[in-house]
């Protein structure tokens, strides 16, 4: 009698919709396959696919500022005994010299002062997410322009990847718009070891387009 009475009170609570269904509930009771998402609603939850070599890279002007190596742009002001990568004296350059600061267009200009050279910044995306980083710096004596690719924390020379690229040329990165114009160097001083170079007559403007610089 006492276990006819348990199974009528477990059989009780079933009928009532408990969570707690007997142990002898058959597990081939037919039940409701989930819903599945329409092709709408996935699309609306995918998450946008990265770029490659995005993670963790610079993704502004600024940031390609950041981590420019010497090789490239010396910081008069740095003490590298005690100033780890310069961060200080790139600091106090922005600080004191930062003329222009454009992240929207990709472009930046610092000043220059006595021994303390100028420099300019451009980038161009590519397709893919990466940039191409332009570099023109400014001294009393030299002017030096160059294009280089960052990726993992290491830069690389990519003056290949501009039509007809000269060390002979100037080039006059563009603050906004993917258009630059290319000028001849005009030498109007020269000695043993230097060079002063100003710029000259106009040779022809390159297009960034799909990735890349076109001569038009």
């Amino acid at each position: 009698m006492k276990s006819l009475a348990v199974l009528l009170i477990a059989f009780a609570l079933y009928a009532c919709g408990s969570n707690e269904p007997p142990s002898e509930r058959p597990v081939s009771q037919a039940t409701s396959p989930p819903q599945q998402p329409n092709s709408t609603d996935i699309a609306a939850k995918a998450p946008e696919p990265t770029p490659a070599g995005a993670e963790g890279e610079p993704s502004n002007v600024m940031e390609f500022f950041a981590v420019l190596p010497e090789k490239y742009f010396t910081l008069e002001g740095c003490d590298r005994a005690t100033d780890k990568d310069c961060k200080k004296a790139r600091a106090e350059y922005l600080k004191t010299f930062t003329e222009v600061s454009d992240i929207k267009n990709g472009y930046f200009k610092g000043g220059c002062d006595g021994a303390q050279s100028c420099i300019e910044m451009a980038i161009f995306k590519r397709p893919d997410g990466r940039y191409l980083v332009s570099v023109a710096t400014f001294a009393e004596m030299i002017n030096e322009f160059h294009f280089l690719d960052y990726a993992a924390g290491q830069w690389r020379d990519a003056s290949a990847d501009v039509p007809e690229f000269s060390s002979k040329n100037w080039y006059e990165l563009p603050r906004v718009g993917t258009t630059m114009p290319v000028f001849a160097k005009k030498v109007i001083e020269k000695g043993s070891d230097y060079e002063i170079t100003e710029k000259g007559r106009k040779l022809y403007d390159l297009t960034w387009k799909d990735g890349k610089f076109i001569n038009k």
